[in-house]
């Protein structure tokens, strides 16, 4: 697990969570440089389910579209860093919601970009409209969800950048005092709800950004380059000009000694 997502996993139990002890439940659990556990309240009921079995793995799962509860289990269901893993995270979505209370929230964190990482594929990468389209797919299944927030975070010492998004169960339409986001001034494409405009509107990725910003050193390495081989240059027609006198100076000198 990288950084900003151990991180940004911890900041949502602090602020959906901080009631007291909840059940939370985690999809894709499986301890790997870190867990979203080590954030949750104390004396939570934490369930974790995985493919594979392994540290944090309470229970495998052999398909993670069907997952082993009743309806309305959960206080929390979270899944951080294993969507783009998923063949079919839409299906995996509808469960989660179908296992959390009603008034209990939904925790994605997924990548929204990144290197090929197979474990054991690498399907997709999530963008800013994501939330949009997982609440609407909510709705076509005849579940009730309302977006309270959506992001893209920006990156630390990792190279992802995470798109977090978070649902409520039901349509209970009161005010949200505070939010993940609130707390992170560099993330983009932030939404507060389904409605209204995007905040800190970002078109080009990090990624894109990152590589404009190598384009331009490398230009300017480049020029420095060129200007330093063009005073070389000059330096070495002028000395070799200089060094012939100098050269044809010392012969006559020696030859007149």
């Amino acid at each position: 697990m990288h950084d900003t997502a151990h991180d940004i996993g911890r900041r949502f139990f602090e602020t959906y969570c901080a009631i007291g002890p909840v059940a939370i439940l985690e999809i894709g659990a499986l301890d790997i440089n870190g867990t979203l556990r080590d954030g949750a309240p104390a004396g939570s009921a934490y369930t974790g389910v995985d493919l594979s079995p392994g540290p944090c793995v309470d229970i495998v799962l052999q398909d993670p579209s069907s997952l082993p509860f009743e309806e309305e289990c959960f206080d929390a269901v979270v899944a951080s860093s294993c969507f783009e893993h998923d063949s079919m995270f839409w299906a995996t979505f509808i469960e989660m919601v179908r296992v959390a209370k009603t008034g209990g929230y939904i925790y994605i964190n997924a990548p929204s970009n990144g290197s090929y990482h197979s474990y054991p594929a690498d399907n997709w990468r999530f963008y800013p409209d994501a939330s949009l389209a997982l609440a609407a797919w909510a709705r076509h299944q005849r579940r009730e969800i309302e977006l309270i927030e959506s992001f893209i975070a920006k990156r630390r010492t990792d190279q992802w950048n995470d798109c977090v998004m978070v649902f409520r169960k039901g349509l209970r339409g009161d005010a949200i005092r505070r939010r993940i986001v609130d707390a992170l001034p560099g993330a983009c494409n932030i939404r507060r709800s389904a409605a209204g405009d995007v905040e800190n509107l970002m078109v080009p990725s990090e990624d894109m950004l990152l590589l404009d910003k190598a384009r331009a050193r490398l230009a300017a390495s480049e020029r420095e380059v060129a200007r330093l081989t063009a005073e070389l240059r000059a330096l070495r027609a002028g000395s070799g000009s200089h060094g012939g006198e100098a050269s044809s100076d010392v012969r006559w000198i020696g030859f007149d000694c």
